[in-house]
């Protein structure tokens, strides 16, 4: 059943996702646009409920969530966060089922030292949302050192969870500190197109 429904939701996530990109990704503030943003990890959501993996579907559906907050008004923003931030959570939770043994490495190391750094480069830009984006970052910190703990065959898990952080760096240039408007532009279209490839990796490398 989940094969046999694998390639058209692949087809129907890509579709609603290239809609959003190329007609809304910029957009103003609207139900249509909201719509759209959510349209694609929405349709992940429901594929993987049909491969019983619960778990993952609600990961996907939180991140659906978060995607809809986040395309509305800014005094939306921290709920979307917390969305994202509980997704994360379930990511590593999974992540941790699979994981033979824990240990720590260059690579966890490399991702703390970029966490602490960029986190502090954040911190004096962010104003009221200093916390919640603190927060956001030591568990997308936790979520790529687990990813980089699993066993061979596992490459998509890795690449979808960097692919994450990834597009979370660039959203929060984008929000925080570019003020140009064709800057921002270019930023919002990478963060759209690095995300999406995100979930894509982890429904993959999960199912």
């Amino acid at each position: 059943m989940s094969e046999t429904l694998l390639l058209p939701a692949a087809i129907a996530a890509l579709i609603s996702a290239t809609i959003y990109g190329l007609r809304f990704l910029n957009a103003e503030i609207s139900p249509s646009r909201s719509f759209w943003k959510t349209l694609p990890v929405a349709i992940m959501a429901i594929f993987v409920i049909t491969t019983g993996s619960w778990l993952l579907a609600l990961a996907l559906a939180l991140s659906a969530i978060g995607d809809y907050f986040l395309s509305r008004e800014e005094d939306k923003f921290t709920v979307g966060l917390v969305s994202f931030l509980t997704a994360h959570l379930l990511y590593i939770w999974l992540f941790w089922q699979i994981i033979p043994t824990v240990s720590l490495g260059w690579g966890q190391a490399a991702m703390a030292a970029y966490a602490l750094i960029y986190g502090t480069y954040l911190w004096p830009r962010v104003g009221e949302y200093r916390l919640p984006v603190l927060a956001y970052i030591f568990v997308i910190t936790i979520m790529v050192s687990a990813a980089a703990m699993l066993p061979a065959g596992h490459t998509l898990i890795l690449l979808g969870s960097l692919s994450f952080a990834i597009s979370d760096s660039v959203l929060a240039l984008e929000m925080f500190v570019i003020t140009n408007p064709k800057t921002k532009i270019t930023l919002s279209r990478i963060v759209w197109i690095t995300y999406v490839a995100a979930q894509a990796l982890l429904v993959l490398g999960l199912t």
